[in-house]
């Protein structure tokens, strides 16, 4: 692959990642400050929910992307990169379900923790025990990766639909996205082959197979427009979200919208930093996927913990919401390092030897 599509991958999907952490940091929920729409929700709700909206896709797009990269669409190629992502996918994700659902069920049973669970792991019949810990996961973050699988497993449908029915593949597939229904399949409250991350991951596909450029070269002005254009799309948002149901078409419509230009704009905004003052790689982003994967549960409940005993202090939650998210980043980065030292295969396992 070719370095600087290298580089703007991993150092995308780093600060992707970064800002998945600050979207689980929000901390205004069910509190006053939220449903009386103060200063400070309307700026947690800007990074929270408007910035972290579009990296989603983008993970899928990537992912889709590095799939077909250098792919001679052979079925030998199709049966060994399926059989890689069982290494680099399905083996991580039964890991660390598994994990975080008995530190869970244990941290249950201490006392002056127990009150922040709805309801005790313990008291649950086992099938819904399985399904909280490998189906709609207590590591609520590996909803990502569960899709992700199901693509994987796709991947010889999907090139046939780009081989026959080329670019109206993506149009159907998009429309889809603006459907009421977010998914093919809706079983116990989960949403499962999700249209936006089918879309997004055959997007990444289509790119790889058409050998298209990733990289941007357009004129200043169109990456100010994009900004602006996109600025003006989250302000609607504010507006939308509180005058329709989310289910409601115009909903539906200002958030993909607003979710296309965003995706837009930071792609190619990368290029044009890039240009101008180079990203230069960096080991830190060598950790990417351990933070996605460790942050999610103790980010969650570290949050439920402080806002218990800040109360409705704006400013500190705020102060709070970024702060945590930087500081959930680097422990991340400090446990990734002492069991890249101590335990390497372990490491290497949890990750799948990224």
């Amino acid at each position: 692959m070719d370095k600087s599509v290298s580089n703007k991958i991993r150092i995308l999907s780093f600060y992707s990642i970064f800002m998945v952490v600050v979207c689980h940091a929000y901390n205004l929920t069910n509190l006053d400050i939220e449903t009386n729409r103060d200063v400070v929700y309307y700026i947690e709700y800007i990074f929270a929910l408007e910035l972290s909206n579009i990296f989603i896709p983008m993970f899928f797009f990537i992912s889709g992307f590095l799939f077909f990269k250098n792919h001679d669409l052979s079925v030998f190629t199709f049966k060994r990169k399926i059989k890689n992502r069982f290494k680099t996918l399905v083996i991580p994700y039964f890991l660390w379900c598994g994990l975080w659902f008995l530190i869970v069920y244990g941290v249950q049973f201490i006392p002056m923790l127990s009150h922040f669970f709805e309801e005790p792991l313990h008291e649950m019949p086992l099938w819904k025990q399985a399904w909280l810990a490998f189906v709609d996961p207590i590591n609520y973050t590996f909803w990502f990766i569960r899709e992700l699988i199901f693509y994987v497993w796709l991947t010889p449908l999907i090139y046939l639909a780009i081989k026959y029915l080329k670019f109206y593949f993506l149009i159907f597939l998009c429309a889809l996205l603006f459907l009421q229904q977010p998914s093919l399949f809706y079983v116990n409250n989960v949403y499962l082959l999700q249209f936006l991350g089918l879309f997004s991951f055959t997007c990444g596909a289509y790119t790889s197979i058409k050998k298209l450029n990733i990289i941007s070269n357009f004129k200043p002005p169109v990456y100010l427009a994009s900004i602006v254009i996109w600025g003006i799309g989250i302000f609607l948002n504010f507006y939308v979200r509180d005058a329709y149901e989310e289910t409601h078409i115009i909903s539906i419509l200002c958030k993909r919208i607003t979710m296309f230009i965003g995706f837009f704009t930071v792609w190619t905004m990368y290029d044009f930093i890039n240009r101008k003052y180079e990203f230069t790689n960096k080991p830190l982003y060598g950790y990417r996927f351990f933070i996605y994967a460790a942050h999610g549960v103790a980010l969650t409940y570290f949050t439920k913990i402080y806002v218990k005993y800040i109360g409705e202090n704006d400013i500190v939650l705020l102060l709070l919401f970024f702060v945590s998210s930087i500081l959930a980043t680097l422990a991340c980065v400090a446990c990734a390092k002492l069991l890249q030292k101590t335990t390497p295969k372990v490491y290497s396992l949890l990750t799948g030897s990224r």
